[in-house]
């Protein structure tokens, strides 16, 4: 979706169009679900909290500010609301050492239709790869290329300043460009590490 259609969809939203705010749902809810994921893996806080979300959403629309990206504010929006139902109702969110996050699982649509059978095994030593980074260099490389953000929309999303989340998505992609040769990964790092 473009920078405009974004902006449009969303302002018109704002005015009380009950069409677009279903379209907002339905266009993010499954991005919202694995984002989720990745902070707790308790269903019921995820599904409660983006419902307290979509629902803050509609009854505030009039006070909502105007916003470039829809799925970053809807990414901001979700994570505060799982650590405040998290204090609240007391819910396990995981922690560095718990469970690695769903995506991880997960083969992109854009993966599926690149790569072909024979292939699969180098997808398998990516997957694997990428669960030997930290939790947080696996998060920020989840957030900028399985997400599409950018570097700041990266840093505010983790709560940390802007050379923090640099730093976590370059020696994330340093490691697996060390660790995983095949040209998937290396056009994708090849033009990060480009802008360096």
């Amino acid at each position: 979706m473009s920078l405009t259609s974004e902006k449009v969809l969303w302002n018109t939203f704002r005015q009380g169009d009950r069409q677009a705010f279903a379209m907002i749902y339905e266009q993010y809810i499954q991005a919202l679900l694995n984002y989720g994921h990745k902070i707790t893996q308790d269903e019921s806080l995820i599904e409660d909290s983006i419902q307290d979300l979509f629902y803050e959403l509609w009854n505030s629309r009039n006070n909502l500010s105007e916003t470039d990206s829809i799925k970053f504010y809807l990414f901001k929006a979700l994570r505060n609301k799982i650590y405040r139902n998290k204090e609240k109702n007391n819910f396990d969110i995981i922690d560095e050492n718990q469970a690695l996050p769903d995506w991880l699982n997960e083969v992109s649509t854009e993966y599926s239709m690149i790569l072909q059978e024979h292939e699969e095994s180098q997808l398998n030593h990516l997957k694997r790869a990428i669960q030997k980074l930290p939790k947080r260099q696996q998060e920020a490389i989840n957030l900028r290329f399985f997400h599409d953000f950018s570097n700041e929309e990266v840093a505010q999303l983790m709560g940390v300043n802007y050379q923090s989340a640099c730093k976590f998505i370059y020696t994330g992609l340093r490691f697996l460009k060390e660790h995983v040769i095949y040209p998937i990964l290396i056009v994708l790092i090849a033009n990060y590490l480009d802008k360096f």
